[in-house]
């Protein structure tokens, strides 16, 4: 077997996970195993429906990670929501479904204009405004950082483990060496997302978009990934037809 061949044998283990994307891109996804010691939060989402509503199948990696040896169960890296393998273009994809508007100002760039607005007359001004601006310039917003970890998590982390996992549980001796797999073979990050549907295509100063204009870029600028996008629903559902 070649090298595609062998990843794809690896992938196809997981047939439990082999899920519809409307299945995967559900809002607050129940997985079957989660860290025992850790209070479940519970789902805020007001949407009830699938972010994509789709029958197109891959795999639910956030599924696959919480049945790993090699991974801590309380301890999970941050990684992608689905992967496809493209077998006949050779190409993998790595899907990440965010019920968020990505054209909205993102949390940073509201304590940000809490800050513009705090008026210098008001008697909170000097007590709470040079607090608050450590505390602005210390923030990373949560979303953005984590959608711009979540590809070498799972490239770096997740995946060599979840094969070598695989590897030792099921007597592989004719192995891929992941690693050089993962970093030669052509790689797509998607990230789907809520756009603004009164102008779809905003890069407003601020917004998601905007912040991770520019770390995507450098995804693909270094090679990392051969393209990365961000997509709303129809955007996506379009683009599964073409794959």
């Amino acid at each position: 077997m070649n090298d595609i061949e062998k990843f794809d044998e690896f992938l196809s283990s997981f047939t439990d996970y082999y899920l519809p994307v409307s299945e995967i891109s559900m809002p607050c996804a129940y997985h079957d195993k989660d860290c025992p010691s850790i209070k479940q939060k519970e789902c805020t989402s007001k949407s009830k429906v699938p972010l994509v509503d789709s029958d197109f199948m891959m795999y639910s990696f956030d599924d696959i990670i919480r049945h790993v040896k090699t991974i801590d169960i309380c301890n999970l890296p941050s990684t992608v929501d689905g992967l496809y393998l493209d077998k006949k273009r050779k190409i993998l994809y790595f899907i990440e479904f965010k019920g968020v508007q990505i054209d909205k100002s993102s949390k940073r760039a509201e304590l940000q204009q809490l800050l513009y607005n705090l008026n210098k007359d008001n008697k909170c001004y000097e007590k709470y405004y040079e607090r608050l601006k450590r505390v602005y310039n210390m923030y990373a917003d949560e979303v953005s950082y984590k959608l711009r970890l979540k590809p070498f998590e799972t490239l770096d982390l997740a995946l060599p483990n979840v094969y070598e996992d695989y590897c030792n549980e099921n007597g592989v001796t004719d192995r891929l060496d992941i690693r050089d797999f993962l970093s030669s073979v052509r790689k797509v990050y998607i990230v789907v997302a809520i756009c603004d549907k009164r102008n779809p295509t905003a890069d407003r100063a601020g917004s998601y978009r905007f912040l991770l204009r520019k770390p995507f870029d450098r995804l693909r600028d270094l090679g990392l990934f051969e393209m990365v996008e961000i997509m709303d629903h129809n955007e996506f559902k379009f683009f599964l037809e073409r794959i």
